[in-house]
């Protein structure tokens, strides 16, 4: 068992810098609405609605709210296990400090999504005797206009963590959305679309880089996917059966076949 509690020694302030590109494309074109479209939604909507269609066209794109920030060694410490661990086991994040982190992007970040869902997890994926390495999976929600609904949910966002076991030192930040196609969710007037966003990340720019390191205990990125995806949706649990399988079965029993279609993923938010 690996004991990481107390391994964030140093007093130093790490710089952590946003990116976070436009929209580059959506299903149903909400983010680049006509003129005329937007004040269609805009007369229809419950309530009066005080925005031009020039604001509408920056809504979606909004930029980090802080380019650059600095945080200090200790509120690293959300991202460590609260307990002994070996490589391999998934732990819970604490929302509470995770939020200051997501809110570099915007201010109105929150872990509270749909229906009460709440994720944000960790795992050790490496282990040496100088570093750990500590990956985490978070998912968010961003309300970018309370007076016409507009939100802006990530698939998830996906990060590393590697620090320094001997020092105390973190040599390694990133949080970033999966560049995959289709990453995002918007919505608005009660309109929702999907979406493709190049690039949100945050990177720490610590001083200290690790050299490339011989893992003495390590688990891949597909296995860490695999334990996240278990702990954080419960119908990774169903023993799925291929379809061919599924209609052999039918016919030996004479059942019929209940079918749903699904648009987009069922492990991630962006869909």
């Amino acid at each position: 068992m690996i004991d990481l509690r107390n391994v964030l020694k140093t007093s130093e302030h790490i710089p952590v810098q946003a990116h976070w590109d436009p929209i580059e494309n959506t299903a149903n074109n909400l983010h680049w609405a006509t003129e005329e479209k937007f004040n269609r939604s805009k007369a229809q909507w419950h309530e009066p609605v005080d925005m031009t269609w020039e604001q509408w066209l920056k809504l979606f794109n909004p930029g980090p709210t802080q380019p650059l920030k600095r945080y200090n060694t200790t509120d690293f410490q959300v991202f460590l296990p609260p307990s002994t661990v070996n490589v391999g086991d998934v732990w819970d994040l604490d929302p509470d400090g995770i939020l200051p982190f997501l809110r570099q992007f915007h201010r109105s970040a929150t872990m509270n999504l749909r229906h009460g869902q709440k994720g944000a997890k960790a795992c050790l994926r490496a282990i040496s005797p100088e570093y750990a390495d500590i990956v985490f999976r978070i998912h968010a929600r961003f309300t970018l206009d309370t007076s016409i609904g507009a939100y802006f949910r990530p698939a998830q966002f996906f990060g590393h963590l590697i620090i320094n076991r001997n020092n105390g030192a973190i040599c390694r930040f990133t949080l970033s959305l999966p560049s995959h196609n289709s990453n995002v969710d918007i919505g608005a007037f009660r309109t929702a679309d999907i979406g493709f966003v190049p690039r949100m990340e945050l990177c720490g720019l610590s001083e200290e880089q690790p050299k490339p390191i011989a893992w003495e205990t390590a688990i891949t990125a597909e296995v860490v996917g695999e334990k996240f995806r278990n702990a954080l949706y419960k119908f990774t649990e169903i023993a799925w059966t291929p379809i061919e399988d599924a209609v052999e079965r039918a016919k030996a029993l004479n059942r019929p076949i209940h079918a749903v279609l699904l648009f987009g993923v069922l492990d991630d938010e962006s869909c």
